[in-house]
């Protein structure tokens, strides 16, 4: 009992005798900025020299360095240092290229700790994006199915690479972000990721049976792509599919589009009697709604925080505005006697719309049509750096500046233009 007693004396002496030793360590660790200097601005890519000193009165245990945004989330990889000493010196470079980081304010942020006490201390500084500038144009031509001319032209319209891909033409696009290039070739689709510096392949992937097909991709923070399985997904830089929906055994998908919360989907029954919008969740791919429609979509648009389905008709095309929160679907607008080829979205506010007789532009806030140019074109590319809009007619390609009208250039290829892809920088 006395041996008992004893150890309870002994054990309460242990912790008296360590919250005295905590109450002794008052003091926070004291972090002091050497480098850079407050406001200092970094215009990137290029290098941040960091020096801080951190002092304490007990052994520091660790130390964070990291950037930090407004709202205090970090926007590059910490750094992590366990210096196990009253006294600790950073001296460091981190190097700032991320492509995606913008133009603003943030924080250097070091946190030290030395087991009992923690410390923050932010340094303000500024950093502006890399610039975006064109790297590169990337035309696909080509006359016969079995193969297609690949050409990478420089930012001054000068030939820098040409070369014969032995697959038929189906869908071409580009990630500037990823710094790709994409074909896919005519059923049995292959996409093949290119890279536009060597045009070397990085990966391939292959069409699924039964149909196939690839039918269209949409390039945004990944790569979201359809089948003529009827099936949507989406894929990584480096091939990896890390989203696919459920494939469908009498439908296929026609056209594509997606938002940061959707993806939306034109389903069409392989007789071709039943239209669907399918609108699937972007995170997990279940459906949200599968809207029946009376007709075929040929575009889908998502504008702001709606999306614009256009529909043709025997006497011209339907504009519909579908709201994904109301699961709302109604007609806003028609364009009469006119047959869309294909919608290019130009900002939040305006379209063109390429039809068999002239290309138009659309502003659907104000339901508003104007006439840009009055002769057809087979597709459409926009250029928003240089506000410059490219057109595509059989073999010709015609630059306007999308301000004025006014033509810029024109080149001509030796073969049909079967697609057009802007590369920049990011």
């Amino acid at each position: 009992m006395h041996r008992l007693f004893a150890f309870f004396i002994f054990f309460g002496f242990l912790l008296i005798l360590e919250s005295c030793i905590q109450d002794d360590d008052r003091h926070d660790p004291e972090i002091v900025f050497m480098e850079p200097i407050a406001g200092y601005t970094v215009y990137m890519p290029d290098t941040l020299d960091v020096k801080v000193e951190i002092k304490d009165d007990q052994v520091i245990r660790t130390v964070v360095l990291s950037i930090v945004n407004e709202n205090k989330i970090p926007v590059i990889s910490a750094n992590y240092y366990y210096p196990n000493s009253s006294e600790f010196y950073i001296e460091t470079s981190l190097a700032l290229d991320d492509k995606t980081l913008e133009s603003g304010p943030y924080q250097l942020l070091v946190t030290a700790s030395d087991g009992v006490n923690s410390k923050d201390k932010y340094r303000k500084i500024i950093i502006n994006e890399i610039p975006v500038r064109i790297l590169a144009y990337i035309a696909v031509t080509g006359q016969i199915t079995i193969k297609s001319t690949i050409l990478k032209l420089n930012p001054a319209f000068a030939t820098d690479t040409q070369f014969v891909f032995p697959e038929g033409y189906w869908l071409a696009g580009v990630h500037s972000l990823w710094e790709k290039f994409f074909f896919i070739s005519d059923e049995p689709s292959i996409l093949t990721a290119f890279n536009p510096e060597n045009f070397k392949t990085e990966w391939e992937i292959a069409a699924e049976p039964p149909r196939p097909l690839i039918t269209q991709i949409f390039p945004d923070q990944e790569l979201v792509f359809s089948t003529a399985n009827g099936d949507a997904g989406i894929l990584s830089d480096d091939g990896t599919i890390t989203l696919r929906t459920a494939p469908a055994e009498n439908k296929t998908i026609q056209c594509l589009a997606a938002d940061d919360k959707y993806i939306y989907a034109a389903h069409v029954s392989l007789s071709g009697d039943i239209h669907q919008l399918t609108v699937y969740y972007r995170v997990s791919g279940d459906i949200r709604e599968q809207k029946l429609l009376a007709g075929e979509i040929i575009s889908i648009v998502p504008i702001a925080d709606k999306v614009l389905v256009f529909m043709p008709s025997p006497s011209g095309t339907g504009i519909m505005e579908y709201d994904p929160e109301e699961l709302t679907l109604a007609q806003i607008s028609f364009l009469q006697d006119e047959v869309l080829r294909s919608v290019m979205k130009i900002s939040e506010s305006r379209l063109f719309l390429l039809t068999d007789t002239r290309v138009i532009s659309y502003e659907p806030a104000i339901n508003r049509f104007t006439d840009f140019i009055n002769q057809p074109y087979n597709f459409c590319r926009y250029d928003p750096l240089n506000n410059n809009v490219f057109l595509v007619k059989e073999n010709l390609l015609s630059v306007f500046n999308y301000a004025t009208g006014n033509l810029v250039k024109e080149t001509s290829f030796a073969d049909e233009v079967l697609d057009f892809q802007i590369l920049y920088n990011k």
